[in-house]
C-alpha cells in the first residue's frame, strides 16, 4: 500500500528546504531558458533562506510543503493576499499564488492537485473570493494544470529576468 504524501503548513524552521527546494526547482524548470549569470542572481535574491524566513513569518502568507513519508520534500506553494491586484482578476479580496512548485519527477500523481485544493482552502478560511497567479506563456504543461484547475486567462504582464523579458499570463479563479 503505498502512503500518501503530506502536505503541511510551513514554519520558519522550514526556511532553508523551502529556500533550496525553490531554487533546484526554479532551475530545473527554467534553467535551460533563463541562463547564467542572471539565474544565479535570480535564485539569490528569490530564494535565500532570510528572504523566505521573512516570507514565512508575515500574517499574509502560508506556505505549504508536500513531502513523503520519508520526509523528503516533493512540492510547495507560496499564496499570499494582496490588496491590490492585476487587471482582469475580479475580486473583493484576492489572493495571489505566488510560487507553485511540483517535483518533475513527482508530477502527475495528483500532488499538484492535492496541493492546489491546499491553497484553495487556505484561502477561503482566510476569507479570499477569488484567487490568482501569473504563469510563463511558454510553459504550456503549466498553463494546462491551471487551466484544469478552474483558472481563466484575465490578462498578461511581464516577468523581468536580468534584461530578458518574458511574457506571462495573469490567471485567476473564483472561490
Amino acid at each position: 500500500m503505498q502512503t500518501l504524501p503530506l502536505i503541511r503548513r510551513c514554519s520558519a524552521d522550514d526556511a532553508p528546504t523551502l529556500a533550496s527546494l525553490g531554487a533546484r526547482l526554479f532551475t530545473e524548470t527554467y534553467g535551460p531558458t533563463h541562463p547564467e549569470p542572471e539565474l544565479s542572481r535570480y535564485l539569490a535574491r528569490s530564494f535565500s533562506v532570510e528572504g523566505v524566513q521573512d516570507e514565512i513569518s508575515r500574517t499574509d502568507v502560508s506556505m505549504f510543503l508536500v513531502e513523503d513519508s520519508d520526509g523528503v520534500p516533493m512540492a510547495y506553494a507560496y499564496l499570499r493576499h494582496t490588496p491590490e491586484s492585476p487587471a482582469g482578476v475580479e475580486g473583493v479580496r484576492p489572493f495571489e499564488i505566488v510560487r507553485f512548485y511540483v517535483d518533475a519527477v513527482c508530477q502527475g500523481r495528483g500532488l499538484g492537485a492535492s496541493l492546489m485544493q491546499a491553497c484553495f482552502s487556505d484561502a477561503i478560511e482566510r476569507g479570499a473570493d477569488v484567487i490568482w497567479l501569473q504563469v510563463w506563456k511558454e510553459a504550456p504543461w503549466a498553463v494546462g494544470f491551471y487551466h484544469r484547475m478552474g483558472f481563466s486567462v484575465v490578462g498578461s504582464a511581464p516577468f523581468y529576468f536580468g534584461e530578458q523579458i518574458g511574457d506571462d499570463h495573469i490567471m485567476s479563479r473564483p472561490l
